[in-house]
């Protein structure tokens, strides 16, 4: 009973998997195009607003920095900017920098599961439109003995399209998966280098100040 239910999935023939895949490559495309921008403003033109800052903390002029790391959108002026408020606010360095790198990482890592998902699980479904497809053609064999291999070849060239697709989408998900990991892990240093120098010479601004 249950063979012949999946029997009749198979007799679908391996078009609404074809579908599937078109669909998630498009999918990908839209978070692969998503990632790229997004990280791209994410690292920001760090050598500009370091050359703020450092003409801000040669003046000592506090509010010069807060505005100068306000005006940028980048994970470093932002992750800094965040560091010294809480500082600001009585948090103890360290625990700061940590609380807000760990969010500034996971706002990052947004969507790229997603990626990596479908890097590792469209070949399997790609495969799986082939069976469908192999067992549709040897079905069609059974019903038409006259017709010969030329229908089971047929068929079999027609589901290993399924093969083909799956891995048209994994590749370049998982290509670009692992590009935006590296990219992020240096953003995520960048940032952190960058707020330990800002935010203990704004610490140390104040200090003098007291």
């Amino acid at each position: 009973m249950l063979a012949q239910k999946f029997l009749v999935l198979a007799l679908m023939g391996t078009e609404w998997v074809i579908w599937l895949l078109l669909l998630l490559s498009v999918f990908s495309l839209g978070v692969i195009l998503e990632k790229f921008w997004t990280l791209r403003i994410k690292r920001g033109n760090e050598n500009k607003v370091r050359q703020k800052i450092g003409d801000a903390l040669m003046k000592k002029n506090r509010k010069a920095i807060e505005d100068a790391l306000l005006d940028e959108p980048s994970s470093s002026a932002e992750v800094t900017r965040k560091v010294i408020h809480m500082q600001d606010s009585g948090v103890n360095f360290e625990d700061s920098l940590s609380i807000v790198l760990s969010e500034e990482k996971v706002m990052l890592e947004s969507r790229l599961a997603l990626l990596g998902t479908l890097g590792a699980n469209a070949p399997f479904i790609g495969l799986f439109g082939t069976v469908l497809g192999i067992i549709h053609a040897f079905h069609n064999l059974a019903m038409n003995a006259k017709g010969g291999p030329s229908i089971v070849m047929a068929g079999i060239s027609e589901a290993l399209v399924a093969t083909a697709l799956g891995l048209f989408v994994a590749i370049p998900a998982v290509a670009a998966y692992n590009y935006f990991v590296r990219y992020i892990r240096k953003i995520m240093v960048s940032s952190e280098n960058f707020a330990r120098l800002v935010a203990i010479a704004c610490m140390n601004m104040a200090q003098k100040k007291n």
